[in-house]
């Protein structure tokens, strides 16, 4: 009898230890996870998904625009990497999901990255997190649902 629920008493810690994400998808073309233990609040403004944890933000996703008299999506992206560095800011490109082109600036602790569906090139996904946090979270970036 004890086996047993010593057996039990295991699977539900080990239920309990699973960690599950969060999808948040800012437009029909991008979605994004976030491990739901990183956060316990969040803010949705009209192009803008900020989340917190106690009472600090922890990183946001946003969806802009790109506009109409822009260059091609590669030329775009290149001028907005340009203009981002700095000998404070280290820019690189994001190796993600196929279909999907970008860069990230790092400032500090924070990494921002500027992203492109090539599916809808009129629309650039920005999302920023803290360095770790931000790697995680751009290797679930997909179409948006």
């Amino acid at each position: 009898m004890k086996v047993i629920a010593s057996i039990v008493l295991a699977l539900i810690l080990a239920g309990c230890a699973s960690t599950q994400s969060i999808q948040f998808s800012p437009s029909q073309d991008y979605a994004v996870s976030v491990r739901a233990e990183l956060f316990d609040a969040v803010r949705i403004d009209n192009n803008d998904i900020t989340l917190f944890n106690e009472g600090k933000a922890l990183g946001f996703i946003r969806v802009e625009p790109v506009p109409a008299d822009a260059p091609p999506t590669s030329e775009f992206l290149s001028t907005l990497k340009s203009a981002s560095e700095s000998d404070t800011v280290q820019t690189k490109t994001l190796e993600v999901s196929p279909g999907f082109n970008g860069f990230s600036a790092k400032v500090g602790d924070y990494q921002t990255g500027y992203l492109i569906n090539e599916q809808d090139p009129d629309v650039i996904l920005i999302l920023s997190f803290p360095e770790g946090t931000f790697e995680e979270v751009t290797d679930t970036i997909s179409s948006g649902i």
